[in-house]
């Protein structure tokens, strides 16, 4: 679900399920992932916080990352 919210500079707003399945990582990882983000932007609506696309970029920065570095180290073990 992409929520357009005219107010933000960015525009488009994301909820935690459409996040999760851009991503394609379980609940407690992206819970995990959004408490390290220092600048952790959220709006409440309708009992849902929706993330701005800056937070979901950098989610997705870190999310590719490990993935690249899990696969370096499995490549290096053999």
């Amino acid at each position: 679900m992409r929520i357009n919210y005219s107010t933000e500079k960015e525009g488009n707003l994301y909820d935690f399920t459409t996040i999760q399945k851009i991503l394609g990582v379980n609940k407690s990882k992206l819970h995990r992932e959004l408490k390290k983000l220092p600048d952790q932007c959220f709006v409440k609506y309708k009992n849902q916080h929706l993330y701005n696309e800056k937070t979901l970029h950098k989610l997705m920065e870190e999310i590719l990352l490990q993935r690249l570095n899990k696969i370096e180290n499995q490549t290096n073990e053999l």
